[in-house]
């Protein structure tokens, strides 16, 4: 990685000065030929004037050649050659844009010499075609000439860009070489990586804990006693019931003794019948089955005798079924944080190749940076979202105080206030002091997301209305908007983590759908229950109640 990322930066330095320096070349070119079409001009201007007088021989020793041609093409005089011996330049490109406006432009390299001369005509009063050529440095000349300065700056820069590529690939690498799995809390840079790390690191070892209690409980010969939780049934090599615990019977609603009866007197769906196989093939197996809305890992391990003959199995049914309601919501909370991540980042991609590939117009680039601005934006909003729940989500004891959900109130209400008055909604505070023992980080966390949320989701010119007080010895806040409401069939699910009830407006808003989510931790976090009243078309009121003060 750290090769990959010094050469690119490397590679990447060198392009840019490549380019850099033919773009100077060809500037410089373009000024060079530039000037000495001026100078051609220039004299050619001069000497029409001693043409017209016809003193043009006065002009025999300049250092430019002067050519003197008919309309027809016929050469009258040229101060370098025998005007006579010369062909007719009637067709010669400059000669014939001179004839048609006045004056014409043009290069020719010569074949033999491999330099370039520039001819300059224009026409005169007369009709005569007056002519002044000299030669011109090629582009090889040109960079021949500029060859020594380019390559000492080419030197210096290679070495700059090898120092700074290896000074920048080093600080992007250090901190993340000096994660520590083991104690992600010790990172100092890059902190967005800690809350995903240290929540990795947390499921690791939860997973890890729980298969080393179930695999130590399915060996261990304690677990026959009857007070243990999981379900345990001994057979015979046949199938047999030898004995079985009250677990398995609560855990399959059987009753009685069993004892030497079949194993599929316990249950006969396809699971205990590929249990029983197993019990007649003397293998080990494992399954899962659900039995009235719980799930149950059934494993079956053959026993055998010192001698390695097959006496029978010890079948153990475990109750999993919070393990896979927990894995049920990790596979969709990671689904959902896959696919809200996803869709800024491939617009963010989209709009970056279109600009790297030079398809966006000069003038539509501004468009093209604020779409990148607000998907960028979204993804921080998501990505602090989802630390924050990360955050709740440690079981750790919290700082707490006095808070004043009155006064937290006021200053939410002054933070959001711009906001909402771009929209021209007002937001208000009325009530009574309500202190109540909690974080005042969180508690401002929860009020804003409540604010926030009226004014997404509220109409133009709308209100917002934060009400606190204390109320049969509770204190309570409530945020009361004006705005779209809320179907009765969505309110119970507003609060999951990345629900929506108008997905196109919410995103549209910017919203993550995680707001609420905070809201309903943070409340439970601190003793609190939510109660929510709306209509649709009409407005959302959500209460907020803490225990007694």
């Amino acid at each position: 990685m750290t090769k990959k990322i010094f050469r690119g930066i490397l590679f990447s330095s060198f392009i840019t000065m490549l380019a850099s320096m033919v773009f100077i070349i060809g500037v410089q070119y373009r000024i060079y030929d530039d000037s000495q079409r001026d100078s051609l001009e220039s004299k050619a201007r001069l000497i029409s004037f001693a043409a017209d007088d016809g003193e043009i021989e006065r002009y025999a020793d300049a250092k430019e050649r002067v050519t003197l041609i008919k309309s027809d093409g016929t050469v009258i005089y040229d101060n370098k050659s025998d005007a006579e011996k010369m062909e007719n330049h009637a067709q010669r490109e400059e000669v014939r844009e001179a004839e048609t406006i006045g004056s014409g432009y043009a290069v020719r390299q010569s074949e033999t010499l491999g330099i370039n001369t520039c001819y300059y005509a224009l026409k005169l009063e007369n009709g005569n075609i007056l002519r002044v050529s000299d030669t011109s440095l090629s582009v090889t000349a040109v960079i021949l000439e500029l060859l020594p300065p380019i390559c000492a700056v080419a030197v210096f820069a290679f070495v700059l860009a090898l120092i700074l590529a290896s000074l920048i690939t080093k600080k992007i690498l250090k901190p993340i070489n000096e994660i520590n799995l083991d104690d992600p809390s010790g990172i100092k840079s890059y902190e967005e990586l800690t809350p995903f790390v240290s929540r990795i690191q947390a499921q690791q070892k939860s997973i890890n804990r729980q298969i080393s209690e179930l695999t130590r409980s399915r060996r261990e010969f304690e677990i026959i006693a009857e007070n243990m939780s999981e379900g345990l049934v001994l057979t015979d090599i046949n199938g047999h019931i030898i004995t079985h615990n009250s677990s398995m019977e609560k855990f399959f609603g059987v009753s009685g003794d069993l004892s030497g009866k079949n194993i599929l007197n316990i249950n006969r769906s396809e699971t205990f019948r590929g249990v029983f196989e197993s019990i007649k093939e003397n293998r080990r197996s494992d399954s899962v089955m659900e039995v009235g809305g719980r799930f149950y890992e059934i494993t079956v391990s053959p026993v055998s005798d010192e001698s390695g003959n097959p006496r029978g199995s010890v079948i153990l049914a475990v109750d999993i079924t919070e393990k896979e309601k927990r894995e049920k919501l990790r596979r969709e909370f990671t689904a959902n944080v896959s696919h809200e991540l996803k869709t800024p980042l491939t617009s963010i991609l989209g709009i970056s190749d279109m600009l790297k590939n030079g398809m966006v117009a000069s003038e539509d680039i501004k468009g093209f940076a604020e779409d990148i601005n607000k998907e960028t934006s979204r993804l921080i909003s998501l990505v602090n979202d989802i630390i924050k729940l990360s955050e709740l989500d440690e079981d750790k004891k919290r700082d707490t105080g006095r808070v004043n959900l009155y006064e937290v109130a006021q200053d939410v209400a002054k933070r959001i206030e711009p906001v909402a008055a771009k929209q021209g909604i007002s937001i208000s505070v009325t009530g009574t002091d309500a202190v109540i023992n909690a974080g005042d980080s969180l508690i401002f966390e929860m009020i804003y997301n409540l604010c926030d949320n009226a004014v997404k989701y509220n109409r133009e010119n709308g209100s917002v209305t934060v009400s606190t007080g204390v109320s049969d010895g509770k204190a309570f806040v409530s945020v009361k908007d004006t705005g779209i409401g809320i179907p009765a069939a969505e309110q119970e699910r507003v609060f999951e983590r990345f629900y929506r009830v108008d997905k196109g407006r919410s995103k549209q808003s910017g919203g993550t759908g995680l707001g609420l989510s905070i809201v309903k931790h943070i409340a439970v976090t601190f003793g609190g229950t939510i109660k929510i009243s709306s209509e649709e078309g009409t407005g959302t009121e959500i209460t907020v109640v803490f225990g007694e003060m």
